[in-house]
């Protein structure tokens, strides 16, 4: 018997990216911020956010649970890499 696959599958070299839901969008239009929509970084760009996340929060969640689950928002991995995703690609 197989295992089931995760609800989420990207290509296997790269990361799921959560887009911004209403209330940031609301947010970040009255501070004049850009919104992306739901996309994927390169693992390597996931594992570097995922690496300050776990500096921060500690490492209960690993970075191939993170992406199970959905990734990081757009803003969250902006602000843990400390600057935009450089391999973020629109789903």
């Amino acid at each position: 018997m197989t295992a089931p696959a995760p609800r989420h599958q990207a290509h296997p070299d790269r990361a799921l990216v959560q887009g911004e839901g209403p209330w940031y969008r609301a947010n970040a239009l009255q501070a004049g911020e850009t919104c992306k929509a739901p996309g994927t970084v390169s693992w390597a760009e996931h594992v570097a956010a995922w690496t300050a996340y776990a500096k921060r929060y500690g490492n209960g969640q690993s970075a191939q649970r993170i992406h199970d689950r959905g990734g990081f928002s757009f803003s969250e991995i902006a602000e843990l890499l400390g600057h935009e995703p450089e391999t973020w690609e629109p789903r």
